[in-house]
């Protein structure tokens, strides 16, 4: 190849990984993977049975959310306390007994659909550890699952948020619905199902219970008894559709301006 020849090639990767920056330096995709377990207060029913059928022994699932960080679902856009972040994935699913639903999102649903919901070590409510998981009508603490960990690897702010594994599984909380009255834990709760749908878009209702599950072996300061399988949380970094298709685009001209370097070589 010669030195003209190189220096085209040059330009070619340089104006690439320009593009691919400037892609990267918008909104950052993240995918969020979190497995779990249901316990016999909560249910799975079709939308429409007349009763609620629940589990009959503990049930595990995997939770799978696509999501970004561009804006927070808050409304107002700043929440009143620090350490929070919540967001609205563009796609939620779940994974129970081998069948894999979608979850309705708050962007359809603002009742009962959920967000993917953070917590750094900074947040009031367990101070010095990370919370992470899936909430509904998230500014009155509806439905959803949070599990509670001591430590993230690498460790992160919601402010900059960063692919990461959450560690050392403190427990995780799982709510039916906003507080009628009073004040958590003692208040009562409405029953708000997540609004789940099959492959043949068949709704059903997800009722979760009102319950927290602690580990108390594997922190000694913990005064709560150890129910259920440890949780566990992954937030891994997905490439923007647009992203990929410029690098194999770009990929695919520098390979095509290489080979005819070659034959004209």
């Amino acid at each position: 190849m010669t030195l003209a020849s190189s220096r085209v090639v040059l330009r070619t990767l340089l104006a690439c990984s320009t593009t691919l920056a400037a892609a990267g330096a918008q909104a950052v995709p993240y995918q969020l993977v979190y497995t779990g377990t249901f316990n016999t207060t909560e249910s799975l029913n079709l939308a429409s049975a007349g009763s609620r059928t629940f589990f009959g022994a503990s049930t595990p699932f995997t939770i799978r959310a696509l999501f970004d960080d561009s804006t927070p679902n808050l409304l107002p856009p700043a929440f009143p306390f620090l350490g929070f972040h919540a967001y609205v994935p563009s796609l939620a699913t779940i994974q129970i007994g081998g069948t894999t639903y979608t979850i309705d999102t708050a962007a359809t649903n603002p009742t009962a659909g959920v967000t993917v919901s953070i917590f750094d070590r900074t947040q009031i409510f367990n101070s010095g550890r990370y919370g992470i998981g899936l909430i509904a009508n998230v500014l009155n603490d509806g439905a959803g699952i949070v599990g509670d960990f001591a430590g993230a690897s690498p460790e992160f702010t919601v402010n900059a948020l960063t692919p990461t594994t959450f560690t050392e599984y403190f427990g995780v909380g799982h709510g039916s619905g906003t507080c009628i009255s009073g004040s958590p834990p003692a208040c009562p709760h409405l029953d708000t199902p997540w609004v789940l749908h099959d492959s043949s878009n068949v709704a059903w209702n997800l009722t979760l219970g009102n319950y927290e599950e602690d580990f108390p072996a594997l922190h000694p300061g913990s005064n709560a008894t150890a129910v259920g399988p440890l949780n566990t949380a992954v937030i891994s970094a997905v490439p923007e559709p647009e992203t990929v298709t410029l690098m194999l685009a770009g990929l695919a001209g520098l390979g095509a301006l290489v080979r005819a370097q070659r034959r004209n070589a």
